[in-house]
């Protein structure tokens, strides 16, 4: 009987002790099993962390990427103004030259209001045109019609005979002829020219030249070999008709 007593207590040690390594293998098992998640969950967070430096690497790689274009950019703009301003250097280095070829003043003796106001006018229209190298002028195409719709008036002038009569844009012969002897003086060529009915003072006998647009005209040819400016003005008591050559 004791010595059934001793064999069920052995058995019973050895069932605690297979409870007990059955116990350890399990929690042995949860352990390794959580010791993997818990290098998986290292690991990825390592992985997340390099992934993010990466990242911010990759961000900071294309801003200062984006930075050194700008730097670029601006190098090349700086280097773009710097070539405007060269240019702006060459062009006012290599400005048009302005030489005066002839100039004439005739007076005006005649003070009839209208007919200064008609002056004025005409030489309003006049200052400043361009004559093209070899291009040929034209006072009426260049003044254009001279009757009281385009502005002006009616003052003294001649008719055919001579005969002094009221015209519209009476006065503007005097332009003219002080514009034909400074074509004279330039040398141009000289295609039409009409003298007036009868004598006027305010140029020497056989150097006048009357207009009338639609019929009479003063011509002529820009031969200078470069264009020229037509620079006209008027006074209380005189015109003024100077030829600027632009080369």
């Amino acid at each position: 009987m004791e010595k059934n007593n001793k064999n069920e207590h052995v058995v019973s040690i050895i069932m605690y002790i297979i409870i007990a390594i059955l116990i350890l293998s399990v929690i042995l098992i949860i352990f390794m099993s959580n010791k993997g998640l818990l290098n998986n969950k290292v690991e990825n967070n390592i992985n997340n962390a390099q992934n993010d430096l990466n990242e911010e690497d990759k961000e900071n790689e294309e801003s200062d990427n984006k930075n050194n274009d700008d730097n670029d950019k601006n190098e090349d703009d700086d280097i773009n103004i710097s070539k405007s301003d060269i240019e702006d250097i060459k062009n006012k280095n290599s400005q048009s030259k302005e030489t005066q070829i002839a100039t004439y003043t005739t007076t005006l003796y005649d003070k009839e209001q209208t007919r200064i106001e008609n002056i004025n006018l005409a030489i309003s229209k006049l200052n400043g045109t361009i004559i093209e190298n070899g291009a040929e002028f034209s006072f009426n195409n260049t003044i254009g019609p001279m009757d009281e719709k385009s502005g002006f008036k009616k003052a003294t002038g001649f008719d055919a005979n001579g005969k002094k009569i009221k015209i519209s844009g009476g006065g503007l012969c005097q332009i003219s002829s002080t514009l034909y002897n400074s074509a004279l003086i330039a040398n141009f060529n000289v295609t039409e020219r009409h003298p007036h009915s009868r004598r006027v003072y305010y140029v020497p006998k056989d150097k006048d030249a009357t207009i009338f647009y639609g019929s009479l005209d003063l011509k002529f040819i820009n031969n200078s070999g470069a264009k020229v400016r037509i620079d006209a003005s008027a006074t209380e008591s005189t015109v003024t008709i100077t030829l600027i050559k632009i080369t």
